[in-house]
């Protein structure tokens, strides 16, 4: 026997139920509560465990909450990273993130705003880093809307890049290096595929390019850089990691901390920052080729135990080979804490394609912390 009762407001509808309603309940329901996918599109679909109706994946704070572009579409379709109740959960669980993304929704006639646009840039300069054969890659500055490059000045931004005129297939995820409140983007690019063939054929001076953005999810325990880069940090980027950097090391200098950054050429075989770097009046130091892949280089300066924070900017394997380099740190050394690039694949950036989905988890949407691999480890949809 189903014992029911229901409240319904202009917005959402609220069961308390003893176990899954019937069809002949859903049936009853108003036919207003149906129109939109994000209002609790089939009661059925709920999990239910000891008489509760359960969240069926945690809420994770989203890089674009608050911003103009949230909510985004994924509340249209029920798939929210940080609000459950756009998710059709029957509670809050979003751990509060200073916006309330279901009022924001609710305010805005339950509809998703406008994506990013994408504008024309003009290819301002192009210098070529590398050419080994193997091995090719340079660097563009690009003119585009002030507007974009202003909201670009986030460490972890980035835009998509493509040919004028071709499809949205071609878009290649590429990071800001520097960006400037007049306009002008800096941007690294490595050839690699046919995407980037194309874009190199693009990206040559007086040349139209279509840019979209900005994005920021290219950053990772971007909270701990937040509230740790007043102090002291330490950044380690080889190969096309590099790109990410200057940024990062603007932010860090901007706000009165200091940085000590280790760079290597890694496989793209050039150190291609030093001079952005002198421009900030940043430390570095170039690392040289190493069998150990420069860990102990790496170990003698977290022992010193000045760094609050580790930015690590490369390959998956890097960030994983200074995870293991922290966690074998003598008993009692201080284990500072750790920011990352993300090195998912990111086809289209708004959580639409899944292409950079973590356990379920759209990376490209999704901040995650240093806890996120425990986090992935015991949770999974």
């Amino acid at each position: 026997m189903l014992s029911v009762s229901a409240t319904v407001d202009s917005s959402h509808l609220h069961l308390h139920c003893q176990s899954l309603p019937s069809q002949d309940f859903i049936d009853s329901l108003p036919e207003a509560l149906f129109r939109n996918p994000m209002t609790f599109q089939n009661p059925l679909t709920y999990l239910e465990e000891g008489g509760k109706i359960m969240s069926s994946r945690p809420s994770l704070p989203c890089f674009d909450a608050g911003s103009e572009y949230c909510p985004c579409v994924l509340a249209d379709l029920g798939q929210c990273v940080s609000c459950s109740m756009l998710r059709g959960e029957s509670v809050c669980n979003c751990g509060w993130s200073g916006i309330c993304v279901f009022d924001d929704y609710t305010r805005n006639g339950q509809t998703a705003k406008p994506g990013r646009a994408e504008v024309l840039g003009t290819v301002i300069e192009r210098r070529d880093i590398s050419d080994t054969g193997t091995c090719k890659a340079f660097l563009s500055r690009l003119c585009v809307p002030p507007f974009l490059a202003r909201w670009c000045l986030f460490p972890g931004s980035f835009v998509m890049l493509r040919p004028e005129g071709t499809r949205e297939a071609y878009n290649v995820p590429v990071s800001i290096m520097e960006a400037s409140t007049d306009g002008v983007l800096e941007v690294a690019v490595e050839v690699q595929g046919p995407k980037t063939i194309a874009l190199e054929y693009a990206l040559h001076q007086n040349n139209k390019i279509t840019v979209t953005g900005p994005f920021w999810s290219g950053l990772q325990g971007l909270s701990d850089l937040a509230r740790l880069g007043t102090g002291n940090s330490l950044i380690v980027a080889k190969g096309m990691g590099q790109a990410a950097v200057p940024q990062i090391a603007k932010y860090i200098l901007h706000r009165g901390g200091s940085l000590m950054a280790l760079i290597g050429p890694g496989t793209l075989g050039h150190v291609f920052i030093c001079d952005n770097l002198q421009r900030l009046g940043a430390a570095f130091h170039v690392l040289p080729r190493s069998k150990d892949h420069n860990i102990g280089r790496l170990k003698q300066e977290v022992e010193t135990g000045k760094y609050g924070l580790i930015i690590s900017s490369g390959s998956p394997l890097q960030h994983q080979g200074i995870l293991s380099m922290l966690a074998g740190l003598p008993e009692g050394q201080a284990i500072p804490n750790f920011s990352w690039t993300s090195h998912l694949t990111m086809t289209c950036a708004e959580g639409i394609c899944g292409s950079c989905l973590v356990s379920g988890f759209r990376g490209c949407k999704a901040k995650f912390d240093r806890s996120f691999e425990a986090y992935l480890s015991s949770k999974t949809v």
